[in-house]
């Protein structure tokens, strides 16, 4: 009798937990695709499923709040900074914001920036190399400590997974603290492993900030790289905010999350927003969405892989129908398969609706910028995908003034004079089947 009711006890057991959580993946905001396939992996291996999304399928680590009665407002007009005042996220002032122009001018940036430094160097990476540079930065690094500077080095535990332990051995013993993001084993309940630390930031005295969609490795930076990236350089409050962040991420990866700390606006020239599962909201995505309704003449947007969500693409399909020029700027062929094959779907449509699609057929394009009339520029580390959008943690700064605006669509310009317009021709029913079932499958956990 007792084998009969363990296995009646199981079985509701079971069927209340697979309940449970799929009303909590229906209450998570994911792509419908992501979704419908954790639903049905729930209801079809139920004992598989309900331990792999405790693992891995929660998109947030800090729990939604309602907005503070309090929250700044804004004067302006434009409905961004009325999204961000809103949300309590304030502009900040800065002294001086520099695109770099190309990856020879990032390092040699990156090299005086950590030279100059006196008192403290901040360096948070997602991929830090195996390579020349790689092993240039760390010994810099070295040298630095050894000269009175606190270095800290927090490292992604995927995107840096193969430093060789002997560097790091190096670099503790010369003082530098080190620390893992999420390592690919970690305690439970410290993070789940397919949450990565996508940002890539170096702060020197909280006075200097070093950004953008470059890691260090050679690719990003050797003389006629077949790579094309874009990074940047801030000084002034905005590099403290930058140091503010990198001060959260520190000690998540230490000893737990912490709680962010509001710093006071100066100026107006420059957001830094901080996106991802450690923050309540989606809020990179919603600055996004309201830029693209905003938009009245022009959004150029470049990124290395384009697999957006339902709302964002029809948010730019929309745009180009009501006659916005819409310009998306691509490699012709990326580093990731998948997200060139799968990227076809989002490109047929926004083609349809009247969008320019520009593929670069002599670089990996790696950057990540995008730009909305004269009105705001993005640049950071996030990609126009799911992934970055939804799972990653991720830095951008949204560049308010007009010369600072110009000078990314400058930028962008010369990207896309190398340019050629994309050839997509309709695609038959066992491709959109095979486009959907990667997409189902990728860019997802």
């Amino acid at each position: 009798m007792s084998q009969p009711w363990l296995f009646h006890l199981a079985l509701v057991a079971g069927t209340l937990a697979m309940l449970s959580f799929a009303a909590h993946i229906l209450r998570q905001r994911r792509h419908p695709a992501a979704t419908l396939g954790w639903l049905l992996f729930m209801l079809l291996l139920p004992w598989f499923a309900v331990p792999l999304y405790l693992t891995i399928g929660t998109r947030k680590l800090v729990s939604s709040r309602p907005i503070p009665a309090g929250a700044p407002s804004t004067d302006s007009d434009y409905a961004v900074d009325r999204l961000l005042a809103r949300t309590g996220i304030v502009p900040c002032g800065a002294d001086r914001i520099r695109l770099h122009a190309d990856g020879a001018e990032a390092w040699h940036a990156l090299q005086a920036l950590i030279a100059d430094a006196r008192a403290s160097l901040d360096v948070g990476l997602f991929i830090l190399a195996d390579d020349v540079h790689g092993e240039a930065v760390m010994t810099a690094l070295i040298e630095r400590a050894r000269g009175g500077v606190r270095v800290r080095l927090l490292l992604d535990g995927i995107g840096s997974l193969r430093i060789p332990r002997s560097w790091l051995a190096a670099l503790r013993a010369a003082g530098v603290e080190t620390a893992w993001f999420i390592p690919l084993l970690h305690r439970p309940l410290r993070g789940r492993t397919n949450l990565r630390n996508h940002r890539k930031l170096v702060v020197a005295d909280g006075t200097r900030a070093w950004t953008g969609g470059r890691n260090v490795a050679d690719e990003y930076f050797a003389k006629d790289t077949f790579w094309t990236d874009l990074s940047l350089e801030v000084e002034g409050e905005a590099a403290a905010v930058c140091q503010r962040g990198f001060e959260r991420d520190w000690h998540f990866a230490v000893r737990g999350p912490a709680l962010a700390t509001a710093v006071p606006a100066t100026g107006t020239r420059v957001t830094v927003l901080y996106s991802g599962p450690d923050q309540p909201g989606d809020t990179l995505h919603d600055v996004l969405m309201t830029a693209c309704y905003a938009a009245r003449y022009r959004i150029v947007a470049v990124t290395p892989y384009f697999v957006p969500d339902e709302a964002l693409l029809q948010a730019l399909c929309l745009a180009a129908r009501r006659g916005v020029e819409v310009r998306l700027i691509l490699p012709a062929r990326s580093n990731h398969r998948l997200a060139d094959w799968v990227r076809a779907r989002a490109l047929r449509e926004l083609a349809a609706a009247g969008a320019s699609i520009r593929l670069v057929p002599d670089a990996m394009v790696h950057a990540k910028a995008v730009l909305f009339d004269d009105t705001l520029g993005i640049v950071g580390s996030a990609n126009l995908d799911i992934r970055s959008l939804f799972l990653n943690f991720e830095m951008v700064l949204l560049m308010r003034e007009p010369a600072d605006v110009a000078a990314l669509a400058e930028w962008c310009a010369r990207l896309d004079a190398r340019a050629q317009d994309a050839g997509l021709p309709p695609a038959g029913a066992l491709r959109e089947a095979a486009e959907g079932l990667v997409l189902l499958a990728a860019f997802q956990i």
